[in-house]
């Protein structure tokens, strides 16, 4: 009988570990392991290394740990480019729909009163809008009138056809004088009817309520900013209060962004609504950046 080399063994002793041997193959083996000390070495040489392999890990738990973590990266990009995109949109209606004051003209805007006695007021067409404030007469018999017209960017894209006229009288109150007045500072001028400033003039004055709001929020930010150093050696509370400052810090920054550095305004109503739904997508996107910051730092 042909004597078997250890070579040949040694490639046959894995698969003897693994019972993988056809009964010959592993009576073979066995025949030549009982007289081969070299061969015996090998094998237990090859089961120790068996026993120390380490046992698969059948935990999850770390597994799910990180896709939570990449999930919440995933929608937090999401809603941050979502901001970003609606801030751009606000921004972009904000700037169409300006408000650039037109200078008094008859071809702007006539008053004249018809046969019934109404007294229209007739708008050009390049007219996008315009602002009428009404208050009686020192008499208490009539009505006096303030108006001004501006146009947009937005009219010039869309060629809207404008305003249609206006009856300043529908009920048929007696309309004693009309003033257009300018945002300039320069004084009103009589457009109707009789002059009730004869001894002099009036200007009719934008409104400060821009400056109230954003004197409170300086002051709310500075507040904010004081707690941060009071309590800086508490993290937990240094978050917190931090995440509060972004507030009056968004709304500064929007008051900024949409009407520049001027707190006076002559239209509250759209400036302020402009500049609290920038505020609302600045906070979204400084508290999503803050949160990624942090998780940097900490990496």
């Amino acid at each position: 009988m042909k004597t078997i080399s250890c070579e040949v063994i040694q490639d046959l002793i894995p698969l003897y570990v693994e019972d993988m041997l056809s009964e010959d193959s592993k009576e073979l083996v066995e025949i030549h392991l009982d007289e081969c000390k070299e061969c015996n070495e090998y094998l237990n040489e090859l089961k120790t290394t068996e026993k120390k392999h380490f046992p698969i890990e059948t935990d999850s738990r770390p597994l799910r740990k990180i896709q939570a973590t990449l999930r919440k990266k995933k929608w937090q990009t999401i809603i941050f480019s979502t901001l970003l995109t609606l801030l751009v949109g606000v921004l972009a209606v904000s700037f169409l729909t300006a408000r650039e004051y037109l200078p008094y003209s008859e071809e702007v805007v006539s008053v004249s009163e018809t046969d019934n006695g109404s007294v229209l007021a007739v708008f050009d067409d390049e007219v996008a809008g315009y602002d009428l404030e009404t208050y009686p007469d020192k008499s208490g018999t009539g009505s006096i009138y303030h108006l001004t017209a501006w146009e947009t960017s937005w009219q010039d894209f869309t060629n809207n056809e404008g305003n249609a006229p206006i009856v300043l009288n529908p009920d048929g109150e007696s309309v004693e004088s009309v003033y257009y007045y300018h945002t300039d500072g320069s004084q009103d001028q009589l457009i109707y009817g009789e002059d009730q400033h004869s001894g002099g003039g009036v200007v009719t004055l934008p409104r400060l309520s821009l400056a109230y709001f954003s004197g409170l929020a300086m002051i709310a930010l500075l507040f904010c900013v004081g707690l941060i150093f009071a309590v800086r050696s508490n993290e937990t509370w240094v978050a917190r209060i931090t995440n509060v400052t972004f507030l009056p810090l968004s709304y500064l920054l929007a008051q900024l962004i949409v009407v520049g550095w001027n707190t006076t305004t002559y239209s509250v109503t759209r400036d302020f609504t402009a500049i609290l739904l920038v505020a609302i997508l600045l906070y979204g996107m400084l508290s999503i950046g803050s949160k990624w910051v942090k998780t940097r730092l900490i990496k």
